[in-house]
């Protein structure tokens, strides 16, 4: 019975601190999009891009450009 209580306290523990990593990560992701005051069609596309495209574009953002200019030619 001890051995049982063991395994599933462990598993808890092991539970909880993957569904923290995951939400930490959420939060951070979303931190970033938020900052960049998209519209909502800018959102529609940024669902679509991979993350280096996201990096290129938060940068081109940042620096006063747009998310479609992003995307043109590198």
């Amino acid at each position: 019975m001890k051995r049982i209580t063991l395994i599933t306290i462990g598993a808890a523990l092991f539970l909880t601190a993957a569904c923290e990593r995951v939400t930490e990560e959420s939060i951070e992701a979303n931190a970033q999009v938020y900052s960049l005051n998209l519209t909502p069609d800018e959102m529609n596309i940024w669902e679509t891009l991979s993350q280096e495209q996201r990096d290129r574009a938060a940068s081109f953002i940042q620096n006063g450009g747009t998310l479609i200019a992003s995307l043109g030619d590198k």
